[in-house]
């Protein structure tokens, strides 16, 4: 065998060394990559947790480990309104919520979250993506630092829980105690049925009902049942008065030092996030009512007619925040 010059071997030496460090180089950005931080309320078990953890996985996937974020449950970080702050504040890279929440930083788009304004989540979808909705999305971004990012997810259609009194009309709830997000959308719907809101954080909401803090509260079905508010309340009345939609945020400002292959890397990866959460959404509605009544609820069919007849008031009240027409507009879309 013939021996290596000394030259020879210190060539060989340094191309597997720079072999080696070729090869590495995506792992040590990986490792040395300091993750973004996604937090929202929901509980870890809840579609919206699942939907936001398959998005961090597809994510890194498409990345090579490269982008990344951990994700923070069960208002870890804050309750809903402190995290889309947080997120406008860039203390935040991410988090999920509904128009009744960012829309107090871009009031037109509470319309998304009105009571009986959507004929079903399909129509939904269509209004949020028309032109009037990206008007509305680009002045969220351009003015308070919140971008929706891909489209939005469906968080289900909700219904009233109560302990007192069952709500077969809408006359029923009257006096009583009722729990909503930090919206005042949400509070002028209780108003408007002539009872009392009590806007609270979801994390409470619990330890509110078992207490009488509050006698009822209003949410889609997979909440109620992953929050196990049936522990604590009576009643499951079908009012199915808001088809809810959830998007995720991102700071807009981050959104921009991103390259264009990086934001749509981020989008393909919240959308993968959305179809994951939306389908096991959709699973788990089909199933709850019998669940829920095995766990004990009485199932009570209201008479939506009278809740949508109850809610002109609001539509009133807020015209002049939507903009003269634009509800119409909205409802005729095909």
């Amino acid at each position: 065998m013939t021996e290596l010059s000394t030259t020879s071997r210190r060539r060989l030496l340094g191309a597997t060394l720079a072999g080696a460090a070729l090869t590495a180089a995506p792992l040590l950005r990986a490792q040395q990559a300091k993750p973004w931080r996604l937090g929202h309320q929901y509980t870890i078990d809840h579609p919206m947790s699942l939907g936001a953890l398959e998005a961090a996985k597809v994510l890194a996937q498409k990345s090579s480990g490269r982008l990344r974020f951990d994700v923070f449950p069960a208002g870890q970080l804050g309750t809903g309104k402190e995290l889309v702050q947080q997120v406008s504040d860039d203390s935040l890279d991410f988090t999920i919520d509904g128009p009744g929440q960012f829309g107090l930083w871009q009031k037109p788009l509470t319309i998304f979250e009105v009571p009986f304004v959507a004929r079903d989540w399909d129509h939904l979808v269509k209004m949020m993506e028309g032109d009037w909705a990206g008007t509305q999305f680009k002045a969220l971004a351009d003015n308070q630092n919140l971008r929706k990012i891909g489209s939005p997810w469906y968080y289900g259609s909700r219904h009233f829980t109560t302990n007192k009194v069952a709500l077969r009309t809408a006359n029923d709830a009257k006096s009583l105690k009722i729990r909503v997000p930090e919206s005042p959308l949400y509070m002028d719907m209780i108003r408007a049925l002539g009872g009392a809101p009590t806007p609270m954080a979801l994390a409470e909401v619990y330890l509110s009902l078992q207490t009488g803090v509050a006698d009822g509260q209003e949410n889609p079905l997979p909440t109620i049942n992953s929050n196990k508010f049936f522990e604590v309340q009576k009643y499951l009345n079908l009012t199915a008065h808001i088809v809810n939609p959830m998007v995720p945020l991102m700071s807009e400002r981050k959104w921009k030092a991103l390259p264009p292959a990086d934001q749509k890397l981020v989008s393909e990866a919240f959308e993968a996030g959305g179809q994951a959460a939306t389908t096991a959404l959709r699973a788990l509605e089909s199933k709850l009512v019998g669940e829920l009544k095995g766990k004990g609820m009485t199932v009570v069919d209201s008479d939506r007619d009278s809740f949508r007849a109850a809610m002109k008031p609001v539509y009133a009240k807020n015209e002049a925040v939507w903009g003269k027409g634009v509800l119409e507009m909205l409802q005729a879309m095909k």
